[in-house]
């Protein structure tokens, strides 16, 4: 049987990278997560992605959501961590009208919750009737956090990750599993 993806032939193209959780992994729990929000949602929300890692996340979410019944608005924000000042500023934001509606905020990875604390409290500024939180790792483990997501994905090992959405130099993004870069 031919695959679509042949990754066992692209060999060293990938510099060692090793899979924390495979693609089939992320596939089964993806469906979970997505079960969960439409059981969750008595309405349609208004589903606002955090650019740029989490984007192939919420492709596959947001599909896992809707082939259950759920139709779902999407739209994105741009946020831009200061990790030396500890900050989040706000670079580039939906104009999708969010005011007596519910959010549902979905990210990538979540470590400290800034992120996750500074576009809550843009939505909330903006009128949202509540923001509901959707994660894929997290890698808060032993650290001071300043808020926590509703739903997480993964909990993840402190380590730097690419793959599914997750880039190094704006590369490897296109993997359909999370991993750990080998000898570069």
């Amino acid at each position: 049987m031919e695959h679509f993806f042949e990754w066992d032939r692209a060999g060293d193209a990938h510099h060692g990278v090793t899979a924390l959780f495979t693609a089939e992994e992320i596939v089964v729990r993806v469906g979970e997560l997505a079960a969960t929000l439409v059981d969750w949602f008595e309405e349609e929300p208004v589903a606002q992605v955090i650019m740029n890692g989490a984007f192939m996340f919420a492709a596959d979410l947001l599909r896992a959501m809707s082939s259950r019944g759920l139709v779902v608005e999407m739209d994105f924000i741009r946020l831009e961590k200061d990790r030396t000042a500890g900050t989040v500023d706000l670079i580039g934001a939906s104009d999708r009208p969010v005011e007596g509606r519910e959010v549902l905020i979905i990210d990538d990875i979540f470590e400290t919750g800034h992120t996750l604390d500074r576009a809550r409290e843009h939505f909330m500024s903006h009128g949202a009737a509540a923001v509901t939180s959707v994660i894929l790792l997290d890698k808060s483990l032993g650290r001071k956090t300043v808020c926590q997501p509703d739903f997480t994905g993964f909990k993840c090992p402190d380590v730097f990750v690419i793959g599914y959405g997750m880039d190094v130099g704006h590369r490897y993004r296109e993997l359909p599993f999370i991993g750990r870069m080998g000898q570069a």
